[in-house]
């Protein structure tokens, strides 16, 4: 029935529309065709007539006013193109004289036309050689042309009061077709109001209401039914949403028991958890948090709150569009903490950031777990210290042996046979071993405790990659190998490092490709701009044997060393490069895949 309404509301205007626009034409053509006869008969007849008597004027300036007989013969010429001229116009004037009166006047003219080129004719046929008789016959042309011009003068009047005529009758039939115009969109936009109207208390109420009902159901209204009106589309759509409404409520009923369910036991797991948990909305508001969450905020006094720090964490997070977990003992935070039981202490924690999301994968907040690492850290700065006292409290007498070693090698104090010689070179070397890896494991202690400066600033890309060929790329040629460095990509964006570092770890990995790689193959150096905000640094080479996922994961460890491998080394290197790599804000790590291993050092980016 709707649709009936809306089809019969439109086919109305249509028609009448249809009409309007057909009067507008059956208008236009009436007066392009009026337009077209005054054009086809007024306007020739004007034409014609100017012409004709232009013609009679230069007739009358050429030979009227020549005294001499004999003179005017020369200008037959020109009075035959005039004569032919006059007769030509004469034809047009009575063919567009379509009244009595215009054709009357045109006989008329023709007539005096007539008598006017009969007398030219006996001008210039026979002229006189009488003067006085020469200047008679000059004078009655003079007179025929000036009847000429009074009837043309008459008919040009008749014309022109036709041409007034045909306009008044156009301007008359013009305002009638604006009458009758304005009456049909009038009556148009009258036929649409009633429409509109009547369309929008059929439809646009019914719709209304189930808006309002749409609405109400999202609020859990499931008592607000929509009226059913007839058995039409809006009527049937009622119907169904009604029933639909039905059954949401038997489904949420049902449903209901179980979500309380599941929230008293998330809410009961979240409580039993020995850790501080928060649980934030994606405007880091705080919807849930577990005791000891709540007596943290108390403590570090924002009640009921996201710390400070924990937002700062959830904030790189969400730029990051991930999730941030780890145990780097290096991300711990350290944080002044009132204890209710313990009063004042410093606690440090690892905040564990997680995305969740609904069934739909909609993002729906954010769950933080706080890792406390206070004991762990008191054992790292326990370790780091006790490194670099003992590396310190070895070192000097390390020193002392190696000078003493070297000085009986120089046979100052007394020759050596060739056996004290070997024992004294071996003892020598070892001394030279130990001081490296007491150098290096001062070097990790300084770098763990932070007190290693490092100078960060922006450096190109190929500058760093310059600096790392002209330092370490006559160590691989000495090996019989060649550093090969790629161009970086083109618009690659500086870097924020400290050059002489961060080529250090790349020295780093070009000293183990020298050593585990495979001979007479090529060492690459090559960077790429990733879309997380750095640029990669990888050294890739070929590998006699690749690494493992277990050997990946612990290549970075201090000392460690893979199985089966001759070459010499403190086993710290990779952990000092990763130490360096922190230090600068970046990251390091190994990929290996059939027979290629590639160390890559990742450096923040700077923007462009």
């Amino acid at each position: 029935m709707k649709r009936w309404n809306f089809f019969s509301g439109l086919t109305i205007i249509l028609c009448l529309l249809m009409v309007l626009g057909g009067f507008s034409v059956w208008t236009t053509q009436a007066l392009t065709t009026d337009l077209k006869q005054q054009i086809a008969g007024n306007f020739d007849t004007l034409r014609a007539l100017r012409e004709l008597r232009s013609s009679s004027t230069r007739l009358n300036a050429l030979s009227l006013t020549e005294t001499n007989p004999q003179v005017l013969a020369n200008h037959l010429n020109t009075y035959e193109h005039e004569r032919a001229l006059m007769l030509k116009d004469l034809e047009i004037v009575k063919r567009t004289s379509p009244t009595p009166a215009e054709r009357e006047l045109a006989a008329r003219l023709e007539a005096l036309l007539g008598d006017y080129l009969a007398g030219f004719d006996r001008l210039f046929s026979a002229p006189s050689s009488d003067p006085a008789r020469f200047a008679e016959q000059q004078n009655r042309l003079a007179a025929k042309a000036g009847e000429i011009a009074e009837v043309s003068t008459q008919i040009v009047k008749l014309n022109e009061d036709a041409i007034f005529a045909r306009r008044d009758r156009a301007v008359a039939r013009g305002q009638q077709a604006n009458y009758v115009a304005l009456g049909l969109v009038l009556m148009s936009l009258g036929i649409y109001v009633y429409t509109s109207y009547r369309l929008t208390q059929g439809v646009y109420q019914p719709l209304i209401r189930l808006r309002d009902a749409i609405i109400g159901l999202r609020e859990k209204k499931f008592s607000e039914f929509v009226p059913v009106e007839g058995g039409e589309e809006i009527g049937q759509i009622a119907a169904t949403f009604n029933a639909m409404a039905v059954d949401l409520r038997a489904f949420i009923d049902e449903k209901d028991g179980r979500v309380v369910a599941a929230n008293r036991l998330s809410r009961a797991i979240i409580e039993a958890l020995p850790k501080p948990v928060y649980i934030v909305d994606n405007d880091l508001h705080v919807t849930l948090m577990n005791p000891r969450a709540e007596h943290l905020s108390a403590g570090l006094g924002v009640p009921g709150a996201l710390p400070s720090w924990v937002r700062q964490r959830v904030d790189h997070a969400a730029a990051l569009g991930q999730d941030l977990v780890g145990d780097d003992i290096h991300n711990a935070i350290e944080v002044d903490y009132d204890d209710p039981e313990h009063g004042p202490m410093k606690v440090s924690f690892i905040p564990q950031v997680f995305r969740m999301t609904t069934d739909l994968g909609v993002p729906e907040g954010w769950a933080i777990m706080l890792m406390n690492v206070t004991n762990l850290r008191r054992l790292d700065a326990a370790k780091t210290k006790a490194i670099s006292t003992l590396g310190h409290e070895v070192k000097t007498p390390v020193t002392g042996i190696r000078m003493t070693l070297h000085l009986l090698l120089e046979e100052k104090i007394g020759p050596l046979n060739a056996d004290q010689r070997e024992l004294i070179e071996s003892g020598r070397d070892d001394c030279e071993r130990l001081l490296a890896v007491l150098q290096s494991l001062l070097e990790l202690a300084r770098l763990e405790s932070g007190r290693a400066a490092l100078h960060l600033d922006p450096v190109p890309v190929d500058a760093l990659l310059a600096q790392a060929q002209a330092m370490h790329g006559s160590l691989v040629g000495n090996h019989g190998r060649e550093l090969v460095v790629e161009p970086p990509p083109s618009g690659a964006p500086s870097v924020r490092a400290d050059s002489i570092h961060a080529v250090r770890v790349l020295g780093n990995f070009v000293s183990n490709a020298v050593k585990y790689g495979r001979a007479d193959t090529p060492i690459t150096l090559r960077t790429a701009a990733r879309a997380d905000g750095y640029v990669r640094f990888s050294i890739i080479n070929q590998s006699e044997r690749a690494l493992t996922e277990a050997e990946q994961a612990k290549v970075f460890e201090p000392f460690y060393r893979r199985a089966g491998e001759k070459a010499e080394g403190s086993g710290l290197g990779l952990t000092i490069a990763r130490e360096i790599a922190a230090l600068q804000g970046g990251r390091i790590g190994v990929w290996s895949q059939d027979g290629w291993v590639e160390f890559y050092l990742d450096l923040k980016s700077l923007p462009a």
